[in-house]
């Protein structure tokens, strides 16, 4: 082989080191910024959980908050969707929560306990034991949805029909059930349940008066603006029914 050819060789040689060299560099950037990708867009998937996981539904009034769920998605690609159906469901549950908070509110009780209540209705209350029982049947039937909610098998029905990898989706099934947010989920179904109690107790309350003024109407009659009962006894334990009865 001629010294030319030789130099050629060499020359090759020596471009093709640094063609390996070059695509090493350039692979282990990408690999790199793959690498930091992933880091980071878990790092502010895991931050929005968190978040989510302290939220607090209820003011210090006990009013409930309009917003109280950040729904800015603040990731990227399949960890964006991931976020998203997160928050998506999480919202879902407090707009449920709303929802019987409206059911529930002060005013609506009051009505039932009004003067114009007993007035109008009476002295069967055939309307008024029906609302009672709707308001209990709304009660229990809001508890089981809730608690459906909750399940596991609907929790990650929300992920199945998104269009990412099966990583991202075990992502979202691992987020949303994880300690914190079970322990989250497990205090609000816990809250729940004592509202419906204090709710049941209430309504149990209204029912055992109208009750009372029902199986007692030859003992009362309507005045003016108000009731009058005939018999000392019966006023007696009206007002005991009344005083008993504690608004939500």
């Amino acid at each position: 082989m001629g010294e030319e050819n030789k130099k050629e060789v060499k020359k090759s040689k020596k471009k093709l080191i640094i063609t390996i060299v070059v695509i090493v560099v350039i692979v282990l950037v990408l690999a790199g910024g793959l690498v930091y990708y992933h880091v980071t867009q878990t790092a502010k998937l895991i931050a929005e959980v968190n978040k989510i996981s302290q939220v607090e539904l209820i003011d210090a009034n006990g009013n409930m908050l309009e917003e109280p769920i950040d729904m800015e998605i603040k990731t990227k690609g399949s960890y964006a969707i991931v976020e998203e159906t997160l928050k998506n469901y999480i919202n879902e549950v407090f707009t449920e929560t709303q929802d019987l908070a409206e059911i529930f509110n002060e005013e609506k009780v009051m009505e039932l306990t009004s003067f114009d209540t007993i007035k109008e209705d009476g002295p069967d209350f055939v309307n008024t034991k029906e609302e009672i029982a709707n308001l209990r049947k709304a009660a229990n039937d809001y508890v089981e949805k809730m608690d459906d909610f909750s399940s596991e098998e609907y929790i990650f029905s929300k992920i199945e029909d998104k269009d990412i990898g099966n990583y991202y989706k075990e992502l979202y099934k691992n987020l949303a059930t994880d300690e914190m947010t079970n322990e989250s989920m497990k205090n609000s179904m816990e809250e729940l349940e004592t509202a419906k109690e204090e709710v049941e107790s209430v309504l149990d309350e209204l029912e055992s008066i109208y009750n009372f003024l029902s199986e007692n109407k030859d003992k009362w009659e309507i005045q003016g603006d108000q009731i009058v009962f005939t018999t000392e006894s019966a006023y007696e334990e009206y007002e005991s029914l009344m005083n008993s009865l504690e608004i939500l």
